[in-house]
């Protein structure tokens, strides 16, 4: 099997060690050799922590689209539209492609799988999701008995990490975000990451594949963490509640609601253990019921092995039919129904809060009155939120969503 691999950066090199120290491994799963022929980089004079053997090491991207033997095309460059633009060529060719590009896919997977199907190829992205854990497979083939009806996760390993340090350690957001970019977790513009948008491109992602519909990732709503307060984090901690920030989406059969924001989920839930850097996948099957994937979400190697199991499945496929694997109808994201639990830091004081909820017929219970009033109200409606929101005389200066409260 030819394999031709655009892009040499962290994870195209931890694709060449992974093939290189597992190869007579792969070789018996798949009954053949894999011969990276082809590399494409931007810059064939660099050095890189690889050995690229007899590839043939091109920026030319026309020379790997012209030539006949490529059978796979495993894309780690990056990029939006010239990448998809790529990507369908090769499809058109009934050429296989693997990519760890979220970005992209996010936008894009409905348009490429279209053209895949029509020429008999595979289009995979287990890595595009949560780097090393397999959670692409587990929904497509171990779940695949059941309905599922939500999924969530912690999906961004930077977020995950300044939040863990804020829980744990007590610092405030702006020094956690200094060290995350000392460690190699944030980059040096973190605003995918805590802004958002990376865990919001994710939840699309899994979602398509977990409903089996369409979703246009502008219709996702999404709050990222830049405004949390080392006080909401202290006062859930006293009432036994972390923060993290969650992709979640819920399927009730025709609707989808789905959003990325910081919650506050109790300590018992299996995803308040899951802290600094690493990722975890809740799902629900209307047959397993709750299931779990904890692991990495980043990092060459843990993508590298992401994308080589891809390949391996790919090479195991070949000739096989490929159905059910493109979304024909699109989800109807709408807003939750479900009422949740709200943690909300008020400005005025503990007695105008207790006749402003009572008046609105919410419970709550009390968590600090020291300075602000903070309250975790019992579970209450979109309609009921919406009210409390626009009202301007009590300053609402925090609300987290509660979940599984």
């Amino acid at each position: 099997m030819n394999l031709a691999i655009l892009g040499m950066g962290t994870v195209g090199c931890g694709i060449m060690e992974v093939l290189s120290m597992n190869r007579e491994k792969i070789t018996g799963l798949i009954g053949e050799e894999i011969t990276v022929s082809h590399v494409f980089v931007s810059n064939v004079d660099k050095k890189r922590d690889a050995d690229l053997g007899g590839a043939i090491v091109t920026d030319d991207i026309n020379s790997l689209l012209d030539s006949d033997g490529i059978d796979a095309v495993i894309e780690v460059m990056g990029g939006m539209e010239t990448t998809r633009d790529v990507l369908i060529q090769f499809l058109e060719k009934g050429i296989h492609v693997i990519s760890a590009n979220k970005d992209m896919l996010a936008k894009y997977i409905d348009e490429l799988a279209l053209v895949a199907e029509e020429n008999d190829a595979n289009l995979l992205y287990e890595a595009s999701i949560a780097g090393g854990i397999p959670i692409v497979n587990a929904i497509e083939h171990g779940l695949n008995a059941n309905q599922i009806h939500k999924v969530m996760g912690i999906l961004n390993g930077t977020t995950n990490y300044i939040l863990s340090k804020m829980t744990k350690d007590g610092w405030d957001y702006a020094r956690a975000l200094d060290e995350a970019k000392e460690k190699g977790y944030a980059e040096a513009d973190p605003t995918n990451d805590v802004d958002g948008f990376d865990a919001q491109r994710k939840i699309v992602l899994l979602s398509r594949l977990a409903y089996g519909r369409k979703v246009d990732i502008d219709e996702v709503p999404v709050t990222g963490i830049r405004n949390v307060e080392l006080k909401d984090i202290s006062n859930a901690g006293d009432a036994g509640l972390k923060m993290k920030l969650v992709g979640k989406s819920e399927f009730d059969g025709e609707n989808v609601s789905m959003e990325v924001a910081p919650v506050l989920l109790p300590d018992e839930h299996q995803l308040a253990s899951v802290e600094y850097e690493k990722n975890a996948v809740y799902v629900m099957g209307n047959a397993v019921g709750e299931t779990m994937f904890y692991g990495p979400g980043a990092g060459g190697p843990e993508t590298a092995s992401a994308v080589v199991s891809d390949l391996i499945n790919c090479a195991r496929s070949r000739g096989a039919a490929r159905t059910g694997t493109r979304p024909e109808a699109a989800a109807h994201v709408k807003a939750s129904d479900t009422a949740y639990s709200y943690y909300i830091r008020f400005s005025s004081d503990e007695a105008a809060i207790s006749n402003h909820l009572a008046g609105m017929n919410i419970e709550y219970r009390l968590v600090d009155a020291a300075d602000d009033t903070t309250v975790i109200t019992g579970p209450i409606g979109q309609e009921q939120l919406k009210k409390l929101e626009s009202d301007t005389q009590h300053g609402i200066r925090a609300l987290y969503q509660v979940e599984g409260n």
